[in-house]
């Protein structure tokens, strides 16, 4: 008897604990940014708009939340580290005839970067086609 009352006190406990950590996956507020174009990240086609992005609890995956609507889309990451600390927030993207690819998120106050992990395909054919040197970065609001 005392062993069924343990093991469902341990399923309780897991599926609380599961819960808790998808609620408590950001580390707090993100940063806030106006995007005046269509974009795309890991892929997938995102409009203009007002976004806040912010790095996952593992720093390995970022979201990007519409701060109109709410809807929020979360991305593999691959965190890198730059020589100086950033004083703002920035968003670099790679532009491709026009069509504009983020490519990486510089956390402000730190010295480290997201760089955003396109499915391998898209990024050989981007490498092939688009100069490597043609990127927009946008500082944030």
């Amino acid at each position: 008897m005392s062993s069924i009352i343990v093991g469902s006190l341990v399923g309780v406990l897991a599926v609380g604990g599961t819960f808790a950590a998808k609620a408590n996956a950001q580390d707090g507020p993100g940063v806030v940014f106006s995007i005046p174009f269509s974009f795309t990240a890991d892929g997938r086609n995102i409009a203009a708009g007002t976004y806040e992005l912010n790095l996952v609890s593992n720093k390995f995956m970022m979201s990007i939340r519409n701060v109109r609507t709410g809807d929020m889309q979360v991305f593999s990451v691959h965190p890198e580290e730059q020589r100086a600390t950033e004083s703002e927030a920035r968003l670099i993207f790679h532009n491709c005839g026009g069509h504009l690819n983020l490519t990486e998120f510089h956390v402000p106050g730190t010295n480290l970067f997201s760089e955003t992990m396109p499915p391998r395909g898209v990024k050989n054919m981007e490498a092939k086609v688009c100069p490597a040197t043609d990127f927009v970065t946008l500082a944030s609001r």
